[in-house]
């Protein structure tokens, strides 16, 4: 088994002769082998390549790996220097399981396909990459409501007019013969002037009948 430096220890699974497939991302066709007696951490990176090109009896140019319990889409990862195999080790021996059944995976791409854009363009095609920009542009658009609410009730001091004048105007009022008291007193010196109802006049030709309107 893979051994870390307190004796626990983890089986691998290799996955190779396949290839990867996406949307959704997967390894397909593969030769499984499980290995279970490798201290991967006594390895350099091309250590590692060299043994694996001997478990797989073939070229082991581009190598990846995910732990068990993550999609691959989501938890993918390419060893392709120093800096990833350490990693590689480092997550290896951080699962530290007594368990036969294996908890990572290791795959290796024979086809040179573009794997991580694979995975990223699945976790883009399921919202999961859109997620931040779409909190941010509620958060924008949240605030350009508050905003148009806060200058709807912004009010100034001036005198509010309105066009409804039906009552009240004096224009309207004289044109339907409304005149007020005050007015019609001023008109004549102070004195009130009586109303004048039309009479009818039976010996009036009805062509020179005119209609009366308001006061005379």
């Amino acid at each position: 088994m893979a051994s870390s430096s307190t004796g626990m220890y983890v089986s691998v699974d290799f996955h190779y002769n396949g290839f990867f497939s996406p949307n959704p991302l997967v390894y397909l066709d593969p030769v499984k082998t499980n290995v279970r007696d490798v201290d991967f951490g006594g390895f350099t990176y091309k250590e590692f390549l060299l043994w694996l090109t001997k478990l797989t009896n073939g070229a082991c140019d581009n190598v990846y790996y995910c732990m068990r319990k993550e999609s691959l889409c989501e938890g993918i990862r390419r060893i392709a220097c120093d800096a990833d195999y350490w990693e590689f080790v480092e997550t290896v021996y951080s699962l530290e399981s007594d368990s036969l059944q294996s908890e990572l995976d290791v795959y290796i791409d024979h086809r040179n396909e573009p794997i991580l854009d694979w995975a990223d363009n699945e976790l883009l095609a399921d919202g999961k990459g859109y997620q931040s920009d779409y909190m941010d542009e509620e958060d924008d658009k949240d605030s350009e409501v508050s905003m148009a609410m806060e200058y709807e009730h912004e009010w100034d001091d001036e005198e509010e007019h309105t066009f409804d004048k039906t009552v009240g105007d004096p224009f309207l009022d004289k044109l339907l013969g409304h005149i007020s008291d005050d007015d019609e007193e001023e008109a004549n010196n102070g004195k009130l002037k009586d109303v004048v109802f039309p009479v009818h006049n039976e010996n009036q030709e009805w062509e020179q009948m005119v209609p009366v309107l308001g006061y005379w």
